[in-house]
Parts: C-alpha cells; structure tokens; sequence
C-alpha cells in the first residue's frame, strides 16, 4: 500500500488491504455500511480521524475502485471534499460527480451510495444535526426542522476552503493533541459557514427580519435591561431568555429602536450613571460611579457620556455638588 500524504496523519484510524476491516472501523467512525471493491487485490484504505467539538473531522484514501453504500440512512450532515482521484455520490436528492478539487454536502436520512474512483483521497466533516441546529439558531430567525442542504456546492464557495483549514490547523500542533476550545471552535467555524454559503431548504428563514416575533423580544428585553442594566447578561442569554434567536433579537432592536442591543444597553448604563453623578454623596468618585454602573475602561465612559450629555461626568458631579452646597448655604442663612 503506498503512503500517499493525507491531512489528519497524527490520527490513523486505520490503514489496511482486507474489505471487511475497512469496512468495519469506518463504519464505527462515520455509520454502518457496506463496502465493495471492484479488484480486491488492488483494495487499500486509510482513515485518520479526530473529533473538532462534537463533531468527527476525518481523511481517507481509497487506493482501488470502491463503493460504499449506507446500511441504514444517516442521521448527521457530512461535508466531503475530493483532494484527488474523485467520486460519484447518489442521495435522495440525485446524483452528483464529484472531481479532484470538488465537494458535496450530505444531509441527514437520505439514502447514500458513493463510488470512488481508483486512489481517492477526501477530507470531510461529520456533523451532529443537534451541531447545526444550534448554529442555525445563533444566526437564523427561527429553528430549523429538517434542514436540508443542497448537494451540489457552488464555485465560489467557501466552507470547502474552512474544511481544509480545519484539517492544517490540527496538523499543526506538534503533540498531536488538539485542545478542546480549539476544536470547539474549529466545529463552529465550519458549521456557521456552510449555513451561511451552502444553499439549503431554510435559507430564506434564515435571512429573514426578525418581524414580530423580533419587535415582541425587543420590547421584552428593553424591560430587562432597562430595570437593570448593570446585569452582565451576554446579547447571546438575552436572546435565550426572550426564546427567540440573537439575530432575530437584533433584528427586533434595529426596528424597534433603531439601534443595535449592545448599544441599548450602553445607553441604559449612561442613564444610570447620570442619575448617580446627579445625586451622590461627597466622598464617590467618577471611576466609582463608573464600575458601579458596568463601565471598565473609564476613558471610554467619559467619552460615551460626553457624547450623550455635552459635559464630562466630572463636571456633573462637582456641579451636583456645589448645588448641593449652595442649597444647604440658603436654608442655613434663611
């Protein structure tokens, strides 16, 4: 069996000349099937697997003419990329010939068989439903049910390219070993980008304004905030909260008060800090109003609050003071 380079090589699965061995520790990395080889003395694969996140990050080579057809339909996304020979993949969805170069997206319960051609080698992704559901909610306006990608991937696409970057990038640590928060983000990188480029049946949902579902959330959430704005709930808790995606809360904040979440609740925390500087005792400080009402950087405090109310916080502060003193300087004169 030659040794041609494949991505992932810190990670063998497998390396073997006999069907039934390659046809059971490929079926435990991706699901059962079965596997035939035109000229089985001519039959070698290799596959080199790690997980990214929940997901299965894989490459594999098939030396000889194969087939492979799924025993029972999948119930995860696969995202395949041909690095050279090239392959025929038939689904549900139709056939589609795949060159060296060309990729093709696999969706969940479609009946697959796909035949490789003569030294084929692929790196893919395999990827949970829950995985893209989730995505799906992050960047859609509703949840998905049964997504269903296209299998043909357009030219210009670029998750293929966020696929072989996923495969370098964990060759490249030297220990072999990939940190967990790297592969979690490696996972979601991919996953968001082939919502995003590769076309599938909940697109227009997907990139559709919020509406009134999104208008209802604002108003929910403006509440929230408005009654606490020091609270640190992250845009992403809001949106979970309010059970509605964070781009639909977005969405619902551009149109309902147009601008952005983040800036409401800026804007929440200027408010309070204006009331505080108005009203405190003698021995606050500026940088103590600030931290108290959420703002870190105080250089930036005073800038935002300037812009908001024309004067600096130490101005307002020393001006509330000195009405203060003066008004406590008439009643004891009166």
């Amino acid at each position: 069996m030659t040794t041609t380079p494949l991505p992932l090589r810190r990670h063998t699965r497998m390396q073997t000349t006999a069907l039934d061995e390659a046809e059971e520790v490929a079926g435990r990395v991706m699901s059962a099937h079965r596997l035939r080889a035109t000229r089985p003395r001519e039959f070698g694969s290799r596959v080199h697997a790690v997980a990214i996140g929940t997901s299965t990050l894989l490459s594999a080579l098939y030396e000889g003419e194969a087939e492979v057809t799924a025993r029972v339909p999948m119930d995860y996304y696969t995202a395949v990329l041909a690095l050279s020979g090239g392959m025929d993949v038939a689904t549900d969805l139709g056939r589609h010939r795949i060159a060296a170069g060309g990729a093709c997206v696999i969706s969940p319960g479609e009946r697959l068989c796909l035949r490789f051609a003569p030294r084929t080698a692929q790196v893919a992704a395999k990827l949970p439903r829950a995985v893209v559901d989730q995505a799906f909610s992050r960047v859609g306006t509703e949840p998905p049910d049964g997504l269903t990608f296209d299998l043909r991937v357009p030219d210009d696409s670029p998750w293929p390219g966020v696929l072989r970057l996923a495969a370098s990038t964990v060759d490249r640590f030297d220990s072999g070993v990939l940190p967990a928060a790297a592969g979690a983000e490696l996972e979601r990188m991919l996953v968001t980008t082939l919502l995003l480029a590769q076309p599938h049946d909940h697109a227009a949902a997907m990139t559709r304004c919020g509406g009134a579902r999104g208008h209802r959330a604002a108003g929910a959430v403006a509440e929230r905030i408005a009654a606490d704005p020091v609270a640190p709930l992250r845009p992403e808790e809001l949106a979970a909260a309010a059970g509605v995606s964070l781009r639909t809360l977005q969405e619902g904040f551009r149109s309902r008060f147009a601008t952005s979440l983040t800036r409401y609740q800026r804007e929440q925390r200027l408010v309070r800090a204006h009331r505080m500087l108005s009203g405190s005792p003698n021995d606050t400080t500026v940088a103590d109003i600030a931290l108290a009402c959420g703002f870190v950087h105080l250089g930036r405090f005073a800038q935002d609050y300037r812009a908001r109310y024309g004067i600096t916080p130490s101005v307002t502060l020393h001006g509330a003071r000195r009405a203060e003193r003066d008004g406590r300087h008439r009643t004891t004169r009166g």
